[in-house]
Order: structure tokens, then sequence, then C-alpha cells
């Protein structure tokens, strides 16, 4: 028999409070008690779907309904968090836009959680809900940092090892980028290069890209490298702006460029673009490049261009990263979201900065000495050798669950819409 899934308001907010409920428990394979591995296959192939749909660069134009449009930064499985955001900005409800600006799994501990909430937010209004991928939605990152590990853990081997492939497939559906009604460009890492230079080309002399270079791009498959087809999509999700003028190779994460002032006024003015929002870097990375503004109240902006325009930081994640010692100075921000809206022609930055929510205790699913702050791309050799001591166990448990024990399960029984 087929699983169907009610995707109603209603439905998506008891899913999110069971979801948050069991957080509490210090049980995580009682996850899939809520959602189970026929449903969350149910959702990724329905959340992969709408996703494949949308183009590599997604031209959003508002209707007359739409009031404001709220972009979210980096989440990294901070479920709590995200739940708090909602409260303060608003649902993704009629005449509120929302953007999702990648980087929702890994080193939180509830990527999970947070996925599956915001693909069913995807799948209950794909026009309301856009979901831009993140370095964090590629295989290299989410074997390194966590989310693999998870997953396994919270559906068991059996369930994980299927769902794993889906989740890297529904990723490479995601676009890149986002233009919201012709103004603001909003995208996880940064500006690229040209599509029309050679590999040398574009490594030792960048020339920087276009946005229809970006409407022909690949999404970049499972793992972009940022070489060859996928060398917009690597750049598009691990560059770096820098505080002086220049286009270079971000030797810094060996994948990418590194962009200045000069290149970001050269970007705007030609397409037209008043306002750029990326995201990619938390106060971890920032500590490591004092000469860039902070990030500790998790907004800035690194290129104000005067009436040409401005690129920002957006980060999402407070008290970030979760698993770093509590008396770390970088572990002490805040979180923000940004919210645009008509009166100011979507294109005047409102920051709302926020703190985090107390978390239940947790287990980490990632070494904690493993590149802390993305520090190296897809072809370093930080892939871990060996495995984490966390018991992922076996196959469904949930045929052995009785019906007392399940009695907080949601009941799936209405179709997609």
């Amino acid at each position: 028999m087929e699983v169907t899934l009610p995707l109603t308001y209603a439905w998506i907010d008891a899913l999110t409070t069971a979801l948050e409920e069991n957080t509490h428990r210090g049980r995580p394979r009682e996850l899939s008690r809520i959602l189970n591995a026929k449903e969350a296959e149910k959702l990724l192939t329905c959340a992969s779907r709408e996703l494949k749909r949308e183009k590599t660069l997604l031209r959003v134009t508002t209707d007359e309904e739409t009031r404001e449009c709220v972009v979210v930064g980096d989440t990294h499985g901070q479920y709590h968090d995200v739940l708090k955001l909602f409260e303060i900005a608003g649902k993704p409800e009629d005449g509120r836009l929302y953007v999702f600006n990648g980087d929702f799994v890994d080193r939180g501990a509830w990527g999970v959680e947070l996925l599956f909430t915001l693909l069913a937010h995807k799948v209950r209004a794909p026009d309301r809900v856009v979901l831009l991928r993140g370095n964090h939605e590629t295989e290299f990152c989410t074997e390194c940092y966590g989310f693999e590990r998870e997953l396994m853990v919270k559906y068991g081997k059996t369930a994980g090892r299927k769902l794993y492939p889906m989740f890297l497939e529904m990723c490479s559906n995601m676009p890149l980028a986002c233009v919201l009604n012709n103004q603001t460009l909003i995208l996880h890492g940064g500006l690229f290069r040209s599509a029309s230079q050679s590999k040398r080309e574009a490594r030792l002399t960048p020339k920087l890209g276009t946005l229809s270079d970006l409407e022909k791009a690949s999404k970049g498959g499972a793992d972009p490298i940022g070489e060859g087809r996928s060398m917009i999509a690597g750049d598009v999700l691990w560059s770096d702006p820098i505080h002086e003028d220049g286009l270079r190779h971000n030797d810094n994460r060996g994948i990418g460029i590194q962009f200045g002032p000069a290149q970001t006024r050269e970007f705007m003015e030609r397409e037209k673009i008043k306002l750029i929002i990326r995201s990619h870097e938390g106060p971890d990375a920032r500590h490591d490049r004092p000469e860039m503004p902070s990030i500790m109240d998790g907004f800035c902006v690194d290129h104000d261009l005067g009436e040409v325009g401005k690129l920002c930081t957006l980060f999402s994640a407070p008290n970030y990263p979760q698993f770093v010692e509590a008396d770390d100075i970088r572990h002490n921000n805040r979180a923000a979201f940004v919210t645009l809206r008509p009166e100011t022609n979507w294109c005047d930055p409102e920051p709302c900065s926020f703190d985090f929510v107390p978390r239940p205790p947790s287990q980490c699913y990632y070494e904690l000495d493993c590149g802390g702050s993305d520090t190296e791309g897809p072809e370093s050799d930080i892939r871990p050798h060996e495995p984490l001591h966390i018991d992922v166990g076996e196959g469904d448990e949930g045929a052995r669950w009785t019906e007392d024990e399940s009695s907080h399960r949601l009941r799936l029984n209405h179709d997609v819409t």
C-alpha cells in the first residue's frame, strides 16, 4: 500500500510538536515512531520532485498578497532555534515567503528533525518556501560532519542506507540561488566564475560569472567538486568575500573563489542587483578572518557599496557550534533572520537577532576535530576513516513497539497535496 501524508498546516504543527518533544527524551531512535522510514521516503521523494522542477537559478516574483519575505541562513540541525525563529518571524503561511539559504544539517544534533520539518513545509506550499542548497547539502560534508551517521542512528542501518541516497538525490535537485523581484540575489557562499573559461584560466586568471552563466549551470550533482560542469555549483556553495579588491582561488577552503568589493560592485552594476544575501560563515569562520566584520549577532554587511547596493552575511544558528566547549567565545553568538518588504522594494534587509534555546542533552555525530569551520573542501583527505562508536542498530524497530509505547504516533492517512 502506498504511503500518503496529510500535509496540512495542522499536521505539520503536530509533527513539529511531536519531534520537539521527542528531543527531550534522550532516545533519538524513537524519532521513527513519529515519522517512520516509509513516510520519510515519501517526504523525500515528494520534496525532490518539487525541487527538480526548479531551475538552478530560481527567479521569484511575488504577488500582491505577499507582504514580506523572511530569509534564513545556516541552521545546522539546531531544531529548537528554528522553532523559535518561526515563533518570532511567523510560519510559512499565506502572505509570507520564506527563503532558507542552505546548511540545514550537520554539526547540530537534530538535522533529521529540522530537515523533515522544512521539507514538509516545502511540499505543503512549494511557492511559499524556497530551499537553496548549501555546502552541507552534499555527500562530502554529510559524511564528515554528522548527518549521515545521525540518519543511521535515528532510523537504523537498514532504513538509513536507503534514506541517505534519497537525501543526496534530493540535495542534487535543489536550486543554487534565488533572485527576488529582480532586486535581491540570495545564495549560500558567494559569487562565481565565468563558464566561458578553460579549467586553467578559471584557476589562474578567474573571470567573474554572470546570472546567465548561473541559469545555465548544473546544480552540481551529489558532490560538487568545483571543477568542470560543477565549477559554478562549487563556487556558489563555497566562495567567500574578502575585504580587499580581487578575485582569486579560495585557498582557505580549497574550493570556490574569494572576491572583493570591486568584484561585488562589478557584478551588481552589471546585473542590476541591489542586495546580495549570502551565509556560509559562522562565528568560528570569522574568528579566523578578523579583517572581516563580526557575525556574532547573526548579520553583518561585508561590502557596502553605497547607492550601488550591499553584500551581507546571514547566519541563523545561535550558540554555535553546538558541541564546542561553552567557554569558547565563538560559542556565544546570536543568530539572525532578515525580512524584506515591498515598501522598500525587496532590497533593504531588516535583520532580527535572537538568542539560542536551551538544549536537551544529546550526542554528537561527528569528530569534533574534523576541519572545524569547513576549512577544507571535498578534495581534502578529512573524510572519516574510522566510524564513531555510535550504536546505529539494524532494521526497523517499529515492529517491536507496543500500542501503548507508540501512543504519540502521528496517523498519516491522506494524500500529499
